[in-house]
């Protein structure tokens, strides 16, 4: 059952027409900000997906033609949306932009996250609406939210409503929620029930084992876009095999130094050329404490190829009196090795 429907047998008659209400003019509000993206393509090999038995299902399983959405997220023509939407092989001015108003636009790709699934847009316009942006300490599990776009008609803003069932997806970078998430609101606006922008739409791909709204969705949080922001913006194309690579394999834990225990180097790995070695603990990675093998991955996934990062480790000096040396190293980091 979905929430939509919960709540119209749980609530009196009343209090589900005034849910209502508070939904149209919450779609209304919000859809000011979300727009719609036309994309023409020569190529689209994320729209192809075999599921065997179920291939013949193509509207479900590939991507349909039709707008999808994206939010504005900075008032001089900035706009966010899925990678997913804008990927694969653009004709020249392939991408337009419309906004609440009617007005469309030719649209730039400045620059990519592929693993993050956010891809940053540019048209040239100014003084465009952006929504608040949530407090990330108010959005936990259980709280409602809806998710906005503009599929598949342009001009008539959609809306789905759901509740935030998990804070730390995707490498801690997506919230998940139930709010149905589909080829055509992908790259939308997930808002709170206040209309603050909580996120946006993401991870809608044929290839995901989930489908299309297989009854959870995801959305990149602000924070996480935030970090990434200016990367965009100065153009980066950030694919998911060109993200730094160190070169260690996580152990079980240390009950005595909180950081992640090294279990395995990779022989000419940047962490072996820079002399770290098997059961060292990662305490402190480019400035930033390190308590699990998420929060590294989280670090490392802020950094560059060819960048230098000091790593802090604490290396065992007396096992029987569990003292441990502080060492310090620089890192060379290196995109990962062919397979």
């Amino acid at each position: 059952m979905t929430l939509a429907l919960a709540l119209a047998f749980l609530c009196p008659q009343e209090e589900s027409v005034s849910l209502a209400r508070h939904l149209r003019t919450l779609r209304e509000q919000v859809a000011r900000s979300v727009v719609a993206i036309d994309v023409q393509r020569t190529a689209d090999p994320d729209g192809q997906f075999s599921r065997g038995q179920f291939s013949e299902h193509a509207d479900y399983y590939n991507r349909p033609k039709g707008p999808t959405s994206g939010v504005i997220y900075e008032a001089d023509g900035l706009i966010l949306t899925s990678y997913f939407n804008v990927s694969g092989e653009i004709r020249k001015e392939g991408i337009k932009v419309t906004l609440a108003n009617g007005k469309e636009y030719v649209a730039e790709l400045l620059g990519f996250d592929e693993q993050r699934d956010v891809a940053l847009l540019k048209i040239a316009e100014k003084d465009l609406p952006v929504l608040p942006k949530a407090d990330p300490n108010a959005v936990g599990q259980g709280t409602f939210v809806a998710v906005v776009g503009r599929s598949p008609d342009k001009a008539i803003p959609t809306i789905n409503l759901g509740i935030v069932s998990a804070v730390n997806r995707m490498n801690k970078a997506a919230v998940q929620t139930d709010a149905e998430m589909n080829y055509g609101n992908a790259g939308g606006a997930l808002v709170t029930m206040k209309g603050e922008l909580v996120g946006v739409g993401c991870n809608v791909k044929p290839r995901n084992v989930w489908g299309q709204s297989g009854g959870i969705g995801f959305a990149c949080k602000t924070a996480e876009i935030d970090k990434v922001l200016p990367r965009l913006k100065n153009r980066e194309k950030i694919a998911a095999e060109n993200r730094p690579y160190l070169g260690i394999q996580p152990g079980e834990g240390n009950p005595d130094v909180e950081g992640v225990q090294i279990a395995e180097v990779v022989s000419g790995s940047p962490a072996d050329k820079a002399g770290i070695k098997k059961d060292d603990v990662i305490v402190e990675f480019g400035g930033k404490k390190i308590t699990d093998f998420e929060s590294l991955r989280e670090q490392l996934g802020e950094r560059k190829i060819g960048e230098t990062v000091t790593v802090k480790v604490k290396r065992l000096k007396d096992k029987d009196k569990k003292e441990y040396d502080e060492k310090e190293f620089k890192v060379k980091l290196e995109g990962r090795p062919e397979p």
